[in-house]
Order: structure tokens, then sequence, then C-alpha cells
């Protein structure tokens, strides 16, 4: 982005410069680069919510014997009305668990089953919670709306090179990048992801669903940028942690389910790979 100029001397002969100029430059990057998507919020009532007992109309996921809890309902004609992204379906509702047992990071195949998501589009019945549900896995049911907002791509994503700063720029661009970032906690649906840690989830979704360990620090295979089929995948749910609806996940970390849109488009959610990231 900026570049170092030294003289044959070695010293720094660049004209000085003013940081709010590298800062600008920052942010019209990131703004030409805005994806639109969905934030979740507290809302008074509606078919979507963070916990509660869902509206299933097949079994009750499970994972090595044990029930997964439900972490959300999200209603599609709700998520349509609202500006959703046009590869989910119209109507129906989609149904997120997660096994806090395992607690799974989506880092290896045996993690498939450990975070599910249901499509269902049968009448609205509230299911009957599994007897053996642990009472730290019945949430209590948060309803939610939906608004439209822009996501903006991460420091990482967007490849800052912060070593062509000068300490004032890194400061100005910090805290323009900063500025712009959401309250929290970020609920989402669609858009570029808000990491906690490395921002490479997509590429992570292929390589563990084709079968790479990504678990095994002394593997030496890791994923390589974003290939063709990588590129797939779109952010179906951001779901943070959230004191008022009474969910963490692991030390203030986010849940992330991710799926390719070509299986979206064809309402085929049992390929949906959730990854778990936290502080």
């Amino acid at each position: 982005m900026f570049k170092w100029l030294f003289g044959r001397n070695g010293k720094d002969t660049r004209p000085a410069r003013d940081p709010a100029d590298a800062a600008r430059a920052v942010v019209a990057q990131l703004e030409a680069r805005a994806q639109p998507c969905l934030r979740i919020h507290k809302g008074e009532s509606g078919n979507s919510r963070l916990g509660g007992v869902p509206d299933l109309t097949t079994s009750w996921p499970r994972y090595e014997g044990r029930p997964l809890c439900c972490v959300a309902q999200l209603d599609l004609e709700e998520i349509k009305a609202a500006g959703g992204p046009d590869w989910l379906p119209a109507t129906g509702r989609l149904i997120f668990f997660y096994e806090l047992e395992h607690g799974s990071w989506g880092l290896e195949g045996r993690d498939a089953g450990s975070a599910v998501v249901i499509y269902d589009t049968g009448d609205q019945r509230q299911a009957i919670e599994p007897a053996d549900l642990p009472e730290e896995a019945r949430f209590p049911s948060y309803p939610v709306l939906f608004t439209t907002a822009t996501s903006l791509p991460s420091e990482s994503r967007l490849g800052i090179d912060w070593n062509g700063l000068t300490k004032a720029e890194r400061l100005a661009v910090e805290a323009a990048v900063e500025a712009l970032q959401p309250p929290e906690p970020v609920h989402q649906i669609g858009g570029y992801p808000h990491p906690v840690q490395g921002d490479d989830m997509e590429a992570r979704c292929q390589s563990v669903t084709e079968g790479l360990h990504l678990g095994d620090t002394t593997s030496s295979k890791k994923p390589d940028g974003m290939s063709s089929s990588a590129a797939d995948w779109r952010l179906l749910l951001q779901l943070d942690t959230d004191d008022d609806a009474g969910m963490m996940w692991g030390d203030t970390g986010v849940l992330y389910f991710w799926i390719r849109e070509q299986d979206a488009r064809a309402k085929d959610f049992s390929r949906t790979w959730m990854i778990l990231q936290c502080c």
C-alpha cells in the first residue's frame, strides 16, 4: 500500500506525510470491498430467536449419543423480508444446534455432527426437548429481528501493508479501522465474518471437509489461499458470545456456521460446517 523510500546512505528520504491520508486510503479500500449482510438484534416477537425450544418436525439431532442444544431458530420469510441473501430459501426455518460437551472447533472430520443446521418446512409446533438434555444446554428463548448492514473485510483479508507505514500512520489506520467496527455482540447473516482469530475460514471449511485434519499442529499441509471451491463458502450465521442471551462460546468466542452457496440454493443444509474461534 505504502512503500519505504531510502536514499543511498540508508536514510529515510520520504517527504513528510499526513497520517490521516493513510487512514483515508485504508477506509476507501474497505468501503470499496464492502458486502451487504443482516445483523441480528434483540426483538420483541416473531418466529426468529436465539435459544429456546425450536419448532422442529424432525428428530432431535445427537452427537456420540448426546443431544445437541438449540442455539438459534431463524425464520426464512423474516430474513427475506429484511433483505437477506438471495441464496437462502424464501420459506421455512433454519434451526442451529451445537453440542456443548464436545465443544468442537471445526478443525477435524470427527467434528461432523457436533454442529448441525436443520432446514424445516413443517408446521410450526414446538418440539419436546430430550429428557437427557443438560440444563446448561437449555438456553432461554431470546427473540430477535434482522436489520440490513454493511460488512467490511478484516485487516488481514484486505492485506494492509503495516510494514510500509510509519508509527503515526499505523496508529491512524488502527483508529480508523476500529471506528468502523460494529458494536458487540455481532450476530450476523451473510457478508464478511467478524473474526476473532485468523480470517481464512472459507479455506479451512473447504480443507477440513476434504479430509484435512487442521487440529494437528505437526501437519505440514495447511490451507493455502482461497481456491475456487473455498470461494463458494458463505457465512450462514455468525453467533457471538452474548450475555443477554446467556450464551458464551469457549472464552468469549464466536460460532461461525458456513455453507457452500450451491448447497444453500439447493436447500441442502446437511453440508453446513461450523468453526469456533475464541480469544
